[in-house]
């Protein structure tokens, strides 16, 4: 099922029960339950995704409200209703292992969200007033934003405070605030009811079709890099699989080492484009092979003159100062002659890194020999 047939789903079954749940308790709150559980399940369709494919729920809005005004077994039993919902509707996405971890960071933030906004309105006396109450529902966009960074980099989702995570966070924060508000209103002023999630749920609905337009940007430019790396394995440059095999070993070695997540993407474009010069050599196969440096050299020109790609260009030619940027050049180097050893010339993966280990000292870093035997661990261990 499509993620629209999905959205168009929970819409027209959130309707059917606030609407049963109207006519059941018409003068309690358990309509307006009913669609702020469903605007949960819609939250957990839609999210915010990020530059490194990590993702933030609009659900985490729709958290802000019931923590602020609902009770706790309320908040409990809308919270995991929504959550075993999602489950069913991600039943085709990705692994059960993914699915599960996904549900247990969705209810460690919830958790963390309503403990949060009750420890900070008993701090401020549980004051009616503008500024408490702002108070406490800083405290729970804060508690999520905590809980979730921290739980994303522990299982490797993908999500963090990048640029566009921090802007994805201002935007479900403030929304989820404006959102609260709209609902309890402030000392019997400004409640709007169910009407406030909804209409100040417009400005996050914006956001939200920026991200996706800039997400498949994104995406058009990342499928237009990797058809350039296939370049040189089409041509017989290089074996078939050489760039995409790199990349991956070279971000996992950037990550290990400490690098930015800036640093990592640039690491990982100049993994897939090391080999693209070759193409442009009057003889790019040769006899008895091309000069490395030579290639080196040419793709470190080529992608300089292309804005986005400067960066990985200086990784490939090594013209870098900084020096963590020096730990990606040795670290991109390193990975593709590991490559070329187990691949091209058949050597068993424990003799190749014997092999490369006893490089002179000045040639590699061994910081970065480390990250090279961590993540062949990694992925051993990951079964991949």
């Amino acid at each position: 099922m499509t993620r629209r047939r999905r959205v168009v789903l929970v819409c027209v079954l959130g309707l059917v029960a606030g609407t049963i749940a109207h006519l059941v308790d018409s003068n309690g709150r358990a309509d307006a339950l009913t669609f702020l559980a469903a605007g949960l399940v819609l939250g957990e369709l839609l999210a915010l995704r990020l530059e490194d494919r990590g993702a933030l729920p609009l659900s985490y809005a729709v958290l802000v409200v019931l923590a602020s005004s609902f009770s706790l077994h309320e908040y409990l039993f809308a919270v995991l209703g929504a959550e075993l919902v999602s489950i069913l509707l991600r039943i085709t996405d990705r692994s059960r292992g993914w699915r599960i971890t996904i549900f247990g960071v969705r209810l460690a933030v919830a958790a963390a969200t309503y403990a949060a906004y009750q420890g900070a309105w008993h701090l401020v006396g549980e004051r009616e007033q503008v500024a408490p109450v702002l108070c406490a529902l800083a405290a729970a966009a804060g508690a999520q934003l905590l809980v979730d960074v921290t739980a994303s980099k522990l299982f490797r989702l993908g999500a963090s405070f990048a640029a566009r995570g921090r802007l994805a966070w201002l935007a479900i924060a403030s929304s989820g605030m404006l959102m609260a508000i709209g609902y309890r209103g402030v000392n019997g002023h400004g409640r709007v009811g169910i009407w406030g999630p909804l209409l100040f749920s417009t400005p996050l609905l914006a956001a939200w079709y920026a991200f996706e337009r800039l997400d498949s940007a994104t995406r058009s430019y990342r499928q237009t890099i990797e058809a350039l790396a296939m370049a040189p394995e089409l041509g017989g440059m290089v074996p078939p699989g050489h760039a995409e095999r790199v990349a991956t070993l070279a971000t996992a070695m950037g990550e290990l080492l400490g690098l930015s997540p800036g640093d990592v993407r640039d690491l990982e474009m100049a993994a897939l484009l090391h080999h693209l010069g070759q193409v442009t050599l009057d003889d790019p196969v040769g006899e008895r092979g091309v000069d490395p440096a030579e290639v080196t050299a040419v793709t470190g020109a080529m992608l300089r003159e292309i804005r986005p790609l400067v960066a990985a260009g200086e990784i490939i030619a090594g013209d870098v100062d900084d020096p963590k940027r020096r730990l990606a050049v040795q670290a991109l180097r390193l990975a593709s002659e590991y490559d070329d050893l187990t691949v091209r010339d058949h050597v068993p993966g424990d003799l190749a890194v014997e092999s490369l280990r006893s490089a002179p000292s000045y040639v590699y870093d061994e910081r970065v020999v480390v990250a090279l035997e961590r993540a062949l661990r990694d992925r051993i261990s990951a079964g991949r």
